[in-house]
């Protein structure tokens, strides 16, 4: 008999990606429960999940580029901020209860910050969180690569 658990997890995987992209994100959130859940062995989360999440953003990142609605006046700096982070939180090697702790606060904490409601700005003004970036962005890089969720659900 066939485990059905791969191809409900490749057919969540393909909802994912398709609804994530429609709106610029990846999915890496979801990715990651979603491996949770399954039982995969927690070190692989990271991996598969950030892999599914560049090849989502990729094809997003060239659709946004292409319609001109990409911020290219903070991205840079955003990036050059947070992927090295990224990466050496990627490199971090922690214990299961520690990384799936941290997965879940992570998840359910971004998901309380869709509560807020964000107030109307004007277009080339920056928010008043703007000074934080120096500080935020290696921060949230470092934990998104350390639980493997992408750095665009911060």
């Amino acid at each position: 008999m066939i485990d059905a658990v791969p191809i409900v997890l490749a057919l969540a995987f393909f909802v994912t990606a398709l609804l994530y992209a429609s709106v610029g994100f990846g999915g890496g959130s979801t990715y990651a429960a979603l491996l949770a859940l399954s039982g995969l062995d927690y070190r692989l989360l990271p991996l598969i999940s950030l892999a599914c999440n560049i090849v989502v953003v990729a094809g997003s990142s060239v659709r946004f580029a292409r319609a001109q609605i990409t911020p290219w006046r903070g991205a840079p700096l955003l990036v050059a901020l947070a992927a090295p982070a990224s990466f050496v939180g990627g490199l971090i090697p922690i214990g299961r209860e520690a990384f799936l702790t941290l997965l879940g606060v992570s998840l359910v904490l971004t998901s309380l910050t869709m509560l807020i409601p964000i107030a109307e700005q004007r277009a080339g003004e920056p928010t008043r969180y703007a000074r934080w970036i120096p500080v935020a962005a290696p921060l949230l890089g470092f934990l998104a690569g350390l639980v493997g969720i992408g750095g665009g659900i911060f």
